[in-house]
């Protein structure tokens, strides 16, 4: 199991000094990219940082992924929000290599729903993004992970909770704070930790022995091995080579 320090990032943290971050630990980042709506404005609107801040921290050699701010109230105002997510980011489909993820929390909007119709919107959400081609996640507090709604059973879960202090068996990101400090960004950011987020090749959801052999499978052209080729390029550089199972050997060894 690998441990992964991670922040994750809106417009509130203004402009960020990337390299600067991954100077001071960081290796990953979750990225705001859009939003459903406002109480000003009814249509889904992508965060002012977005481009700049995947740009910058795929520059500086953090994996990143990036998350939508859910304001569905039914499945129709679901799929204008994930089709709107889906479209933006395309663009970044390759140099993505974390999730897609869909932030639910917003009460104003949300918190009337009952958990059916929460559960509904969340899975339609995540159809849509996983339709796309890409890898979708569900972010949540842990009171609305247990009451508000269901997770699909094959969505992994970024799990936000301050009060404990080990990351929750559920979680494959924890977020334990909003108070980080990190070198390159004013002011304070949310820290994560990510657990074995590079690496799983057979999307088992762990990091071990079994990635490196479908990794092998897939170099030498057997047929019909499947692989995540975002989770298996390890070293980045757009390929799936004896490099990356080399790279992931190491970090199964507790070698970065």
């Amino acid at each position: 199991m690998v441990k992964y320090k991670g922040i994750d990032t809106s417009l509130y943290q203004g402009p960020i000094d990337w390299k600067k971050v991954r100077a001071d630990g960081v290796e990953f980042a979750m990225i705001k990219a859009s939003q459903g709506r406002t109480s000003s404005y009814d249509e889904p609107f992508t965060d002012p940082r977005f481009h700049e801040s995947a740009k910058g921290a795929g520059a500086a050699g953090l994996y990143w992924g990036c998350y939508h701010y859910l304001c569905a109230r039914n499945l129709a105002e679901a799929k204008q929000e994930a089709e709107y997510f889906v479209k933006l980011l395309l663009p970044y489909k390759h140099q993505m290599k974390l999730w897609a993820a869909v932030d639910v929390e917003d009460d104003g909007y949300m918190g009337h729903l009952s958990k059916a119709e929460v559960t509904a919107v969340v899975k339609e959400f995540c159809r849509i993004v996983k339709a796309a081609g890409l890898r979708p996640m569900v972010y949540a507090n842990s009171y609305w992970l247990n009451s508000k709604f269901d997770v699909p059973a094959d969505i992994p879960v970024w799990e936000a909770n301050l009060s404990i202090d080990k990351r929750p068996v559920r979680a494959k990101i924890w977020q334990n704070s909003f108070t980080g400090d990190v070198d390159g960004i004013s002011g304070s950011v949310d820290m994560n930790e990510g657990i074995d987020i590079i690496g799983d090749a057979n999307g088992d959801g762990k990091v071990n022995l079994s990635d490196a052999s479908v990794m092998m499978k897939h170099i030498a052209k057997h047929k019909d091995i499947e692989i995540d080729e975002g989770q298996s390029d390890i070293n980045d550089d757009g390929y799936v080579t004896l490099s990356d199972v080399s790279a992931l050997m190491r970090r199964i060894a507790g070698w970065k």
